[in-house]
């Protein structure tokens, strides 16, 4: 027969087990960089692709927290004219590719953590790590980064990570320049 004392504190551990267990897996589903959690979710298995193509897996890696407006697999599929340049390294004009897939992909990238569900109601002007001045708007019915025509609205759940979190967006975001050609 189990003691009424042994009971209560069996129970109390069993609690604080499932305390502590809860928290963890918080804490371990923002574990894992920006570049781990792309390469684990199959919807970015294309960007995953030209981020390795183009030598960037450190700006997915670094310790800077930053916010990735990251286009997935249907948004490559859309593209018209493909997307085969941003992953073919080998191309005769790799050199002025690999340099405008880079500064595209850091445009899609902003420092610190962006809340997207703070941003309802609101637009905030920021500056892209590729240096782009840029408006993110969450004054409609979906979050926008970008210019109306050439930007990209955020199309699902915000993903986690220990280095900053995900958007994910519906396509892919491009900078307008003072010419108004993106």
């Amino acid at each position: 027969m189990v003691k009424a004392g042994y009971l209560h504190k069996a129970k109390a551990f069993a609690a604080a087990l499932v305390f502590l267990t809860a928290g963890a897996t918080s804490a371990l589903a923002a574990s894992g960089s920006l570049y781990d959690k792309l390469r684990a979710d199959p919807q970015f298995s294309t960007l995953v692709q030209i981020i390795d193509a183009n030598g960037m897996k450190s700006a997915y890696t670094s310790g800077s927290t930053r916010t990735i407006f990251a286009p997935t697999n249907a948004t490559f599929n859309a593209i018209a004219d493909n997307y085969t340049d941003y992953t073919d390294m080998l191309s005769p004009t790799n050199t002025s590719v690999k340099q405008n897939t880079q500064a595209l992909l850091l445009y899609q990238m902003v420092p610190g953590r962006i809340d997207a569900g703070a941003l309802k109601g609101k637009t905030r002007q920021v500056t892209t790590i590729q240096g782009t001045q840029e408006v993110i708007d969450g004054t409609g019915e979906q979050i926008r980064f970008g210019p109306v025509r050439y930007g990209a609205l955020v199309n699902g759940a915000p993903i986690e990570a220990s280095n900053g979190i995900i958007l994910p967006v519906d396509r892919l975001p491009i900078p307008v320049f003072a010419d108004g050609k993106p």
